[in-house]
């Protein structure tokens, strides 16, 4: 056996204590491969990696890559070797290529996830930005060289350059910072305004002077906020009007201004997160002592924080603000929703007092507020909690008391969930003047009964064969399909057909995907509704991008298999807010509508005809079992007119024991209420169970067969024989 010279030790001991044979010859290399690259430091194996992957040799690169990622280097370290070595350029053609490269794809990803890592520990490392920003007066090289790690590091830059600044003591070096600063742009803008009411009075005008320069409008609540503060000298007032003008403020109102700034941050405008695409943001605080502190917070709930901090400095300025009041609890409520798992909010994660408190103390005109915000934003959780709220304290006189009526462009929101709890809230309020839709809440309470965990979904597909397949795909989900087509023209009258619907699947060409989505969400009927968008492999990341904004749209790669779709469905369901009904919740809804329903009924309400619930009560009749269909049975007896009663006696003769005897006294109840409205079919079937019964059974069929009135000869016949 010959072995290659440059062959390391440990590969030959390895080799050695096996015998001949064992390994053969491609696995010899392979071995021989790996013990090469463990010997060499990560800059070599770096370079190796690279290399092998440009020259296409996957096999060598997965090598190189595995020997790198198992050397103990560090994130940052890796990014130092790419950027001490100028392997950056070379770094982006060659993972450009390595992604498509089978057998090394998943290690260039991994590489390229470290790399960056690195580049954000370095770019953000508290002794590395110091020291970059006592280079801002060093060599022209070295002023450079500070440049460039201080604008990578952007706001986490900003408590080092501002302390030359505040102190004065270097006028250069407060010349340079000032600079970065403003180079920095709207990174650094938050920082400074959390400084701004904290530092001395030069200080504030040099902050002052900054944000004007910098000119970013989400500047001016503070600016405005200083200028007006009677503690405020007149010079630093002068400073804080000229900056705030030069940023294009013309509202005077404090509150407002905060206000206004907080609903930017409730409606997600990402020119406002400094890192959108990072798990963390910061909100920013200044210390005496520390200087300027940053807090991390969970991006998804950054926004609802930031929207939360606006609020609540507004309702410091006007305690009357219903726009603030409303600001703070949307944010507080969709906070919840949107927390991850495990995460924990460092900023309102201790109020004593819940989310829905305060949706609740707030008032019936607060929460209606709330749901026209939510509305607005189709954001079905935070809708569903709005109702909730509104549930438990609506009633006639309030519930369409605001100018605007939001709960009634919720009947026809488009998630079933939505629609049931907006009918439930109304049906509840028995409202005693007719209003634009009084004509849905009773047929939305009678779906509810029928069919509230029924799941409905379409597919919109260029072709049939994919229409088949996805259709099956859903049925196997729980999904009762409606009928598709081949464009959103095709399905558009079917949509307006249907109570409700839970689910779109797309299938086609990136035109087509994208033309169909955006019908979908410019039209009220599916503005908010979920979509899946199969798309073909080269077209799946472009449309991600574009839809990247859309919570409701998810891109899937077509080809992938069934589970991979139900996981899909039920991850789009999930983060929407519709998530399939569980068996527990159908059947809350249909207990809530059946209980809304006998309200209505009982109340004998002008506005809401409990009649029209009535097909959907006599199939839920027909089809259920036990309680209940008792229950059901129970809102029947009070409906007018042959079809309910007639009903209800076949039922009640087709029962058996302690189920009949309830049934037959609901008959009795709906012909005292309504007098005889039953076939003579059902009369003759009615003295046959009398002739034949006996005990509590014979006394409920006596009972009804009284109720109907129709005579006293039965009775007789029964007294003679």
């Amino acid at each position: 056996m010959s072995f290659h010279p440059r062959l390391s030790a440990l590969a030959f001991s390895a080799m050695i204590c096996l015998p001949l044979g064992t390994l053969g010859t491609s696995e010899l290399q392979a071995q021989s491969d790996s013990a090469r690259q463990s010997a060499k430091d990560p800059t070599t194996l770096m370079e190796d990696f690279l290399h092998y992957v440009r020259i296409a040799k996957p096999d060598l690169a997965e090598a190189a890559g595995n020997a790198l990622m198992d050397s103990g280097v560090s994130d940052s370290d890796l990014a130092m070797i790419v950027y001490d070595n100028n392997l950056e350029d070379k770094l982006v053609s060659v993972l450009q290529r390595g992604r498509r490269m089978e057998g090394v794809s998943d290690l260039v990803a991994a590489i390229e996830t470290r790399v960056e890592k690195g580049r954000i520990e370095l770019a953000r490392n508290p002794e590395r930005v110091r020291e970059a920003v006592k280079m801002l007066t060093g060599t022209l090289r070295q002023k450079m060289l500070a440049k460039d790690r201080l604008l990578a590091a952007g706001e986490y830059a900003v408590p080092a350059l501002l302390e030359p600044i505040i102190n004065g003591k270097d006028p250069q070096l407060e010349v340079a910072c000032t600079a970065v600063i403003e180079e920095i742009k709207r990174q650094a803008v938050f920082p400074l305004c959390a400084a701004l009411g904290a530092v001395d009075v030069n200080g504030q005008r040099k902050i002052c002077n900054m944000l004007g320069a910098i000119g970013y409008p989400a500047a001016e609540p503070f600016l405005l906020q200083l200028a007006q503060a009677d503690s405020t000298p007149d010079t630093v007032k002068a400073s804080a009007m000229a900056a705030f003008k030069r940023l294009g403020g013309t509202s005077t109102s404090v509150p407002s201004q905060f206000a206004a700034l907080g609903r930017r941050f409730f409606d997600g405008q990402m020119s406002l997160v400094a890192w959108p695409g990072e798990a963390f943001n910061n909100v920013w605080h200044y210390d005496t002592y520390a200087g300027l502190t940053p807090t991390s917070v969970p991006t998804p709930i950054y926004g609802d924080v930031m929207a939360m901090t606006m609020a609540k400095t507004a309702l410091g300025y006007d305690k009357g603000s219903r726009q603030a009041l409303a600001l703070f609890v949307a944010a507080d409520l969709r906070r919840e929703n949107d927390l991850p798992d495990g995460g924990t909010d460092p900023i309102f994660g201790g109020n004593r007092y819940s989310p829905q408190f305060f949706a609740t103390a707030a008032g019936t005109s607060v929460a209606q507020d709330v749901l026209s915000m939510s509305v607005d934003r189709y954001d079905t959780a935070l809708i569903r909690d709005a109702i909730s709220a509104l549930s438990q304290t609506t009633g006639a006189s309030n519930i369409f008391a605001s100018a605007r009526q939001p709960l009634l462009e919720c009947l026809r929101y488009p998630d079933r969930r939505v629609q049931y709890d907006t009918a439930l809230v109304i049906a509840s309020a028995l409202p005693r003047k007719n209003f634009p839709g009084d004509d849905i809440v009773v047929p939305l309470l009678g779906s509810a009964v029928r069919d509230s965990d029924a799941m409905y979904g379409i597919i919109v597909a260029t072709n049939e064969e994919d229409r088949r397949t996805y259709a099956g795909d859903l049925q196997k989900l729980g999904f009762t399909t409606l009928n598709g087509g081949q464009n959103y023209a095709d399905v558009r009258n079917e949509l307006a057909r249907a109570i409700g619907l839970d689910l779109v699947v797309i299938r086609g060409e990136i035109d087509m995907i994208r033309e169909t989505i955006q019908a979908l969400r410019n039209d009220n009927l599916t503005a908010a509704v979920p979509v899946i968008a199969s798309a073909n492999n080269a077209d799946q990341s472009q449309l991600s991008t574009e839809f990247s904004d859309d919570r409701a749209t998810i891109i899937w790669t077509a080809g992938r298999d069934a589970d991979a779709f139900a996981s899909a469905v039920d991850q789009l369901l999930d983060r929407t807010g519709g998530a399939r009904l569980s068996e527990d919740d159908a059947l809350a809804y249909m207990l809530g509508a059946l209980d809304a329903l006998r309200h209505v009924a009982v109340d004998g309400n002008s506005v809401l005809a409990v009649s029209e619930a009535e097909t959907a009560l006599l199939e839920s009749l027909a089809s259920r079992d036990g309680h209940v269909r008792l229950l059901v049975a129970e809102v029947v007896s009070l409906i007018s007119g042959s079809r309910s009663q007639q009903a209800l006696i076949d039922v009640a003769l087709d029962a058996t024991g302690s189920d009949q005897i309830d049934l037959l006294d609901l008959v009795a109840a709906s012909a005292r209420r309504f007098g005889n409205n039953a076939a003579p079919r059902q009369i003759d079937a009615l003295r046959t169970l009398i002739s034949k019964a006996t005990g509590d059974t014979a006394d409920a069929a006596g009972r009804a067969y009284g109720a109907l009135n129709v005579g006293p000869e039965e009775t007789v016949k029964l007294i003679l024989d």
